[in-house]
C-alpha cells in the first residue's frame, strides 16, 4: 500500500482534494489473500473517503461514511451495484443481451419507486414466519450433508456442508428442481466473475454465454411454473401476476429468481466459511461453543462484522455531495468497503478482536441498510447458525489442517475460503 498524496490537481478522474491511492489493487492477489493486511496499512487519521485508480472508484472506509451512503438512496444511487468492473467486449455485450441481460439487471441495482415494486412480492418468500418454518429443512439438510462425511477423520468443511447447504435451501425455496442444482450453482460463479471480478477479454464471450444460458433457465422456470404450480416463491411470484399482471410480469419474476439465485446462497457459503474459519483458527473459541452452543448466534453476528461475506458494495452519486471531508461530483463512483467500515475504531471498541461477548457486533453493516437491507438476512443467519451447531455437537474436537493456504475467488464483493481443511479429531 502507498503513501496516499494529496490530489491538487485531478488525475485519473479523482476529485480535487481527494486522496489518492495508485496502489490499491482490491483484485491483486496481496489483496484476495488478505484484505485486512492492506487494510492496517492505511494511513492512520487518513480520510475516510480516497481514490482508487486501478478501479475508478472512491473507496469509502468508515463506518459513518458508508452508514450515510445506504441512508440516503436518492443521492447514492444503486445503479452500479453489479455494473462490470471491466469493459464488456462489444461480442460479449450482444451474447448477455439477447439473452436478457439487460444493463440493470435485478432488483439490488434498481432505485426507487421500480426497486421497491419488485421488492415487495420477493420479500414474501423470507418473512419471519416463512424463514422460520425452514428450520426443519434447514436442521434435516445440514444432518444429511455432514451423515455424508460419515467417519472421515479429514475433510473440506466448503464442499461437504457451506457451499451445499444454502444451495439446496435458497433452490428449493424458488422451486428449482433438485437436479438442477449443480448447474445453477455452476453459473452463479460466473455470474461472480461477470460483476465483480475482471475477466479477461478472451474470458469474456465464454461468461457471457454461460449467462445468457443462466438468464435462459429462470426464464424457462417461470414458464414451468405458470403451467405446474407449486409450493415455492416461483408459484407465489406468479400467482401475484395473474392477480395484476402490471404489477408484475413475467420477465422481471424471471429477474426476480436470477438475483436471488445467487444472493441467496453466495453470501451464505461465504459466512458459513468465514464463522467456521474464525471459531477453529483459535480452539479456546471453539471449545467455547461446543461448551456452550448459545454463544453461537453472537458468534455469527461478530463473524459478520469481523469478516464479513459480502466485503463490498457500490453505490453511484446523483448530485454533487460532501462525503468523509471530500467534495464528490455527480457519477462518482463509490466503492463501499463494508469489512473496514467494520472494523473502524470510532464504531467498535477494539475492532481488531474477534469477540464473541461483543454486545454491539449486530450493528455491522455487513447486510447493508435502509431500503436495499438484505432480504435473505434473516435466514442467511439462520443457516449458519444451524451449520456451527450441527458442527460442534458432531465433532466437538473440530481443528484446522495446519498450515493450509486458503484461497478466495478472485472478485470484489463476495469473500470466504474456497476450501476449508478441518479434523475431525486432534
Amino acid at each position: 500500500m502507498g503513501i496516499m498524496r494529496p490530489n491538487p490537481t485531478t488525475p485519473a478522474g479523482a476529485a480535487p482534494g481527494c486522496p489518492v491511492d495508485e496502489s490499491f489493487d482490491p483484485l491483486s492477489p496481496e489483496f484476495l489473500a488478505d484484505p485486512y493486511t492492506i487494510m492496517a496499512r492505511l494511513p492512520s487519521g487518513s480520510k475516510p473517503v480516497f481514490f482508487a485508480p486501478s478501479i475508478g472508484y472512491y473507496v469509502v472506509t468508515s463506518y459513518d461514511a458508508v452508514d450515510q451512503v445506504f441512508r440516503d438512496p436518492a443521492t447514492y444511487s444503486a445503479a452500479v451495484a453489479q455494473a462490470p468492473l471491466v469493459p464488456i467486449i462489444p461480442e460479449a455485450q450482444q451474447i448477455l443481451l439477447a439473452g436478457g441481460h439487460k444493463p440493470q439487471p435485478s432488483m439490488v441495482s434498481l432505485d426507487e419507486p421500480e426497486h421497491a415494486r419488485l421488492r415487495k412480492p420477493a420479500a414474501r418468500a423470507f418473512s419471519m414466519k416463512r424463514v422460520t418454518a425452514m428450520i426443519p429443512t434447514i436442521e434435516a439438510t445440514t444432518a444429511r450433508l455432514l451423515d455424508a462425511v460419515g467417519d472421515a477423520t479429514e475433510f473440506d468443511l466448503v464442499a461437504a456442508l457451506a457451499f451445499p447447504l444454502p444451495a439446496n435451501i435458497v433452490f428449493s425455496l424458488m422451486g428449482v428442481p433438485e437436479q438442477d442444482y449443480a448447474q445453477v450453482k455452476q453459473w452463479c460463479g460466473y455470474r461472480a466473475a461477470l460483476s465483480f471480478g475482471r475477466p479477461a477479454a478472451g474470458d469474456q464471450v465464454a461468461i457471457a454465454t454461460t449467462m445468457a444460458a443462466y438468464r435462459g433457465y429462470m426464464r424457462d422456470l417461470v414458464d414451468a411454473k405458470a403451467r405446474e404450480p407449486g409450493d415455492d416463491l416461483a408459484s407465489d411470484l406468479i400467482a401475484i401476476h395473474r392477480e395484476a399482471p402490471e404489477r408484475l410480469s413475467l420477465d422481471e419474476i424471471a429477474s426476480i429468481l436470477f438475483s436471488l439465485s445467487f444472493a441467496g446462497h453466495e453470501t451464505t457459503t461465504g459466512l458459513i466459511g468465514n464463522t467456521a474459519r474464525r471459531l477453529l483458527e483459535d480452539p479456546a473459541r471453539w471449545a467455547g461453543i461446543v461448551r456452550e452452543p448459545g454463544l453461537i448466534p453472537a458468534a455469527v453476528e461478530e463473524s459478520l462484522r469481523y469478516d464479513p461475506s459480502v466485503a463490498v458494495w457500490r453505490r453511484v452519486t446523483t448530485r454533487p455531495v460532501t462525503l468523509g471531508g471530500v467534495d464528490l461530483p455527480a457519477g462518482s463512483r463509490l466503492f463501499l468497503w463494508l469489512a473496514a467500515a467494520g472494523r473502524d475504531e470510532e464504531a467498535f471498541a477494539d475492532p481488531a478482536a474477534f469477540d464473541m461477548g461483543r454486545t454491539d457486533a449486530g450493528h455491522h453493516l455487513a447486510f447493508g441498510k435502509g431500503l436495499h437491507y438484505c432480504l435473505g438476512a434473516n435466514l442467511g443467519k439462520l443457516e449458519a447458525q444451524i451449520a456451527v451447531a450441527e458442527l460442534a455437537r458432531r465433532y466437538p474436537a473440530l481443528r484446522l489442517v495446519p498450515d493450509q493456504s486458503l484461497t478466495f475467488h478472485p472478485n470484489i464483493s463476495f469473500r470466504g475460503p474456497q476450501v476449508l481443511l478441518v479434523r475431525t479429531h486432534p
